[in-house]
């Protein structure tokens, strides 16, 4: 319902898009907008609404001053795109009369891109299956001039003549050399994605004349080339191209390889082209049929059905019929009238060589089943398309051993010479068979090896990926074991360090409660004794003569007792004081001169001098701020005050 709803969605926008393309091409802007969305639409799949575009575009006059080298390429590449935009939706017969009402309709088509008429509409004609006309129409577009020739129309025209002439033994050089010179020019396009397709067709006509080497190189080289622009579409025809030349040389075990990676590829596109989409399912049941696995086969040829049974009969569906026809009357049992049915069809519709597998299958299923004169007319109709002596040669497998045998039986000595000589012609294509047979046994082989080796080393890889896992997983056991020791040596560790520092911070709190009693008793006293005025007089007077008399000890004694906080406080300050300076300031708080300190230091007064430059520099004091006012404003301090 979803699917429907978004198709529905679709159709809408693309009909609202073409007709504003339409509007804004009629109101003079710029044609080739209209071409830009055509081409939108084809990649969406909207097919219909693509073709439309592209009539549209390509039926627009266009005033020869305006037909300029690009708008040329876009006009060409427009008549290119409406034949794939068919061809995509399966109506080979309606991109033919399109093309041709096209002509009566474009001036340009009959005078400036005239080669490119009938370039395109001689392969358009070789989809339908009309060959002598398209081969007719392809020779005349040959022999005309390329207008304003770009090398991306030289590469169309050498490969539709290629495709067209495939299956013409007289032009086999020609076709090979179109192939060669299509690549050639490839090379100075900016961009060609049909090279890979020229390469599959010169790789097909390399398998059919045996050169096998040469053949799978240019298959796989396609594939590669392919994979690296993300080609889906090329990937699957190189895969096709792979599954056929397998198949044609009866290596089915190998062809069904490569068809089963076709549709792996095939399942994953993002745009899906219907043609293409079938010949994939057709290819892996061929294969299938091939290898005898008959149950399997019925799942790809109901794929392909379901895909081909939307498009004209020709574009697909009688392989489905034959795959089916085949599967059906091997199968035997009820489905055995059905699948007759289906053989039929495809000996009434199908191409040539379709039609000589189907009288073939036809002949042996009747004979089976006892219709000998079913599997006669049939096999007449098939030694007549054998020999008819066509421009394409044949070649089926046939199996001779119940042909011969019932024209013994019914003595017909005319049916035994006949498939008799078609039996050794057979036998020297299976000799000439068997020593390709061995070229290709050694490349499948080299290319096994090769596939070995990658595989080998891949395994290599994984392994030492694996042991460096274990070695990772490993050394991190190690390091989170090596971790949670010391985590628990640490953890005791530090047991015993908090135990300590307990035991340490016990010891300090007791040290520091008896300080602090010891300190609260001579405050104590220290005010006691400075209540007494004559006491505190007394002790200022002694206190400068001390350094002298009783040394230092006593004079800092004497000076705590008197400013117990000052020397703190200056320490404070300044951090990197020395022993002089302290003296130096604490001379000072007693209100000494520089001569009577130098006196109490026993040392020259320029020496008081520099010691107070430098201890002034030491503090930082700039020249407005003496020593003293630094000095006094920590005692201001020490009573309370901010400095």
């Amino acid at each position: 319902m979803y699917s429907n709803c978004m198709w529905i969605f679709r159709k809408i926008k693309a009909i609202f898009l073409l007709q504003i393309s339409i509007f804004i091409c009629g109101s003079g802007i710029a044609n080739d907008e209209l071409f830009k969305h055509a081409r939108q639409q084809q990649r969406e799949g909207c097919y219909d609404e693509a073709i439309e575009g592209y009539k549209k575009y390509l039926t627009t006059p266009i005033a020869d001053d305006d037909l300029t080298d690009s708008r040329l390429f876009i006009y060409t590449e427009a008549l290119i795109q409406l034949m794939n935009t068919y061809q995509s939706k399966g109506d080979a017969e309606g991109c033919v009369t399109a093309l041709q009402d096209l002509y009566s309709a474009s001036p340009i088509l009959q005078q400036q891109c005239l080669r490119d008429y009938y370039s395109v509409l001689g392969y358009a004609l070789s989809r339908t299956e009309r060959m002598e006309e398209a081969e007719n129409t392809m020779l005349r577009a040959m022999s005309l001039p390329l207008y304003q020739a770009t090398p991306e129309r030289y590469f169309r025209d050498y490969a539709y003549a290629a495709a067209i002439f495939y299956s013409n033994t007289e032009y086999q050089e020609e076709v090979i050399s179109w192939c060669q010179e299509a690549l050639s020019q490839a090379e100075l396009c900016k961009n060609t994605s049909g090279a890979q397709w020229v390469k599959a067709m010169l790789g097909s006509i390399y398998k059919r004349n045996g050169h096998l080497n040469s053949a799978l190189e240019l298959f796989h080289q396609s594939r590669d080339e392919a994979e690296q622009r993300n080609d889906t579409l090329g990937i699957i025809n190189s895969l096709h191209a792979l599954t056929d030349l397998f198949l044609y040389w009866d290596i089915p075990e190998y062809a069904d390889l490569y068809a089963s990676e076709a549709v792996r590829v095939q399942s994953g596109a993002m745009v899906q082209n219907p043609m293409v989409s079938a010949q994939t399912y057709i290819n892996k049941g061929r294969a299938l049929l091939q290898l005898g696995e008959i149950d399997s086969v019925a799942y790809y040829a109901g794929q392909a059905h379901n895909i081909c049974e939307s498009m004209p009969y020709n574009s697909g569906m009688v392989d489905v019929d034959l795959l089916n026809g085949c599967y059906l009357t091997s199968k035997g049992g009820a489905d055995l009238e059905l699948g007759i049915k289906k053989l039929k069809q495809v000996t009434s519709q199908g191409t040539t060589l379709n039609r000589a597998k189907a009288y073939h299958q036809l002949a042996l299923t009747c004979l089976q089943h006892r219709n000998d004169s079913m599997a006669e007319e049939a096999l007449d109709s098939l030694y007549v398309l054998l020999n008819a002596g066509g421009d394409t040669p044949i070649y089926i497998r046939l199996d001779y051993e119940p042909i011969l045998k019932h024209y013994m039986q019914v003595n017909d000595k005319r049916g035994v010479e006949r498939f008799t000589h078609l039996m050794l012609q057979e036998e020297k294509i299976f000799r000439e068979k068997g020593l390709k047979y061995n070229i290709v046994e050694s490349i499948v082989e080299l290319q096994t090896m090769q596939k070995r080796q990658e595989l080998k080393l891949a395994q290599l890889k994984q392994k030492h990926q694996h042991q460096l896992l274990l070695i990772s997983i490993s050394l991190a056991v190690v390091i989170i074991s090596v971790i949670v020791i010391i985590f628990f040596k640490q953890r005791k560790v530090h047991s015993v360090q908090m135990r300590r520092v307990n035991e340490r911070f016990t010891k300090l709190s007791q040290e520091l409660y008896q300080s602090n009693a010891e300190k609260e008793k001579m405050t104590q006293e220290i005010k006691e004794f400075l209540k007494d005025s004559d006491n505190r007089q007394e002790m200022e007077t002694l206190t400068p003569f001390i350094l002298r008399d009783e040394g230092e000890t006593k004079f800092r004694q004497c000076f705590e007792l008197l400013h117990p906080l000052f020397l703190h406080r200056l320490r404070d300050k300044v951090p990197a004081i020395t022993r002089r300076e302290e003296l130096l300031s604490m001379l000072i708080v007693l209100k000494q001169s520089n001569k009577e300190i130098a006196e109490l230091l026993a040392i020259a007064p320029r020496s008081v001098l520099m010691l107070r430059h430098r201890f002034r520099q030491k503090i930082g004091l700039t020249t407005e701020f003496s020593l003293e006012n630094f000095i006094d404003g920590l005692l201001e301090s020490n009573n309370g005050k901010q400095i």
